[in-house]
């Protein structure tokens, strides 16, 4: 008899999880924090707009991947092209950084200096940890990468207002593995109009098909959810799981919260997509103070979005805009994504503000921090103060996984109590403290679940 699987969380790797048990006759129960489905993929839908975390473009090399969204589709969307610029001192430049910006587009002083300062870290090489190690930082790899003066002026400014910690104490792991990309291997890429073989290329990545759906990003989700329902499965939203207690007779109960309710649900098996510190916390075992101190040094970045609804269009010259020195990290146009997210005549702008839980950005009204950013808006031409015809706010506390220098030591220490525990396994970018891409998640999701198929059958 197939087992009961109870998933934690519906992003796209529990609900991938979740799709493919079902497709294979497992029973499945997704349990999900928040009234939608999708997580940092998902898009919340206030009346007849519709606002994303993000927004995201779909796009990936993994043909199995793609074959299966587009399905979700009956294969009618329609491949869309993806702009992603920096807006460095009034210029569009492109994002990841490349040889041709560097050398064309931030001009001609900014371009020597860059080429001498990456040519003399050539010659006299700073001392480096190897780089496959993880306790190489964010400083040594830019570097070493593309010189003292692109690191001073671009990488370091930019990942310090990200992350809001010092670049020297952040571990390169936080730099996604598609954009580690040196300053020579894009030069190579210039010079000789090629595409490399080297699979991390994120210009590789760039000119893949990228598809949008019409109604925001989460209507990916929101189909999945529908073949997971088809499926017999069934995905409970606004339930937070606070509680996991291994039973005598191998089973598992779950405990979670409903409309201010407390319910329990038993299976045999859980995977969990939430974040590490919670998941060893609500634990009921005798977790060790070790595993708990370890658990709580793996932070995560949270993510405030700002969408600024206003009758002002083709505002941006690029579907996502990167800016530095400003209150925000990154800006969007909707319409450039899909008309269908706001009403005729309508558009909205995403402002993306990383924070923690316990700052001004997280704890601030959506009127607040409209006055925190309309000034930089306003000096680069993009909003002015009576442009806005309203706002709207949405949050995610759990976003990004911040890679520490020594997060390793706790990472292992925390993974390797939770593999002690019974029939648990952990998935996606929260559950396994790793900053991956929609397509990557959906591939570890598939493939965990074709490796164990037999176990959850039987």
């Amino acid at each position: 008899m197939p087992k009961h699987v109870i998933i934690l969380g519906a992003g796209i790797s529990g609900l991938s999880a979740a799709w493919r048990l079902s497709d294979n006759g497992v029973k499945v129960d997704v349990l999900e924090a928040e009234p939608f489905a999708g997580g940092l993929a998902g898009t919340v839908h206030d009346s007849d707009y519709s606002l994303d975390f993000g927004p995201h473009s779909f796009f990936s090399e993994d043909q199995g991947i793609v074959d299966a969204v587009l399905k979700l589709f009956d294969n009618k969307l329609q491949p869309k092209s993806r702009d992603v610029k920096f807006y460095y001192r009034g210029k569009y430049i492109d994002y990841p950084l490349t040889a041709k910006s560097v050398l064309f587009d931030m001009g001609f002083c900014s371009g020597i200096q860059a080429s001498c300062s990456f040519l003399k870290s050539r010659v006299f090489p700073r001392k480096r940890i190897a780089v496959k190690s993880e306790y190489e930082t964010v400083e040594e790899w830019a570097i070493a990468s593309f010189g003292e003066y692109l690191y001073r002026i671009f990488f370091k400014p930019y990942s310090e207002q990200f992350w809001k910690i010092p670049c020297s104490e952040l571990s390169s792991r936080c730099i996604p593995t598609h954009t580690r990309m040196s300053f020579i291997n894009t030069l190579k890429l210039l010079l000789h109009k090629k595409v490399s073989k080297n699979k991390d290329s994120l210009i590789e990545r760039e000119i893949l098909p990228t598809y949008y759906p019409n109604t925001g990003f989460g209507e990916i989700a929101e189909r999945i959810v529908k073949k997971i329902e088809k499926n017999q499965g069934h995905v409970h939203l606004a339930c937070e799981a606070v509680g996991i207690t291994e039973l005598p007779n191998k089973k598992i109960l779950i405990s979670y919260k409903h409309n201010g309710q407390y319910k329990k649900m038993e299976g045999d098996y859980i995977i969990s997509t939430i974040p590490l510190p919670p998941l060893v916390k609500m634990l009921k075992a005798s977790v060790p103070q070790e595993v708990l101190t370890s658990a709580d040094k793996l932070d995560y970045q949270s993510l405030v979005v700002l969408g600024i609804i206003t009758h002002k269009k083709d505002i941006l010259k690029s579907g996502y805009i990167y800016l530095l020195n400003k209150p925000y990290n990154r800006i969007s146009e909707m319409n450039n994504f899909s008309p269908n997210t706001s009403p005729a005549e309508e558009n909205i702008i995403t402002v993306e503000i990383t924070c923690s839980k316990d700052s001004t950005a997280w704890t601030a009204t959506k009127e607040e921090l409209f006055d925190i950013c309309i000034g930089g808006l306003a000096e680069d031409g993009f909003l002015g103060l009576g442009d806005a015809k309203r706002l709207s706010l949405i949050k995610a506390p759990y976003a990004y996984p911040i890679y520490r220098k020594k997060y390793a030591v706790h990472l292992k220490r925390t993974m390797d109590y939770l593999k002690t525990c019974r029939s648990l396994t952990t998935l996606g970018r929260c559950g396994e403290f790793m900053y991956m891409d929609i397509d990557k998640c959906m591939r570890r999701a598939f493939d965990f679940v074709d490796n164990n198929i037999k176990e959850f059958r039987d």
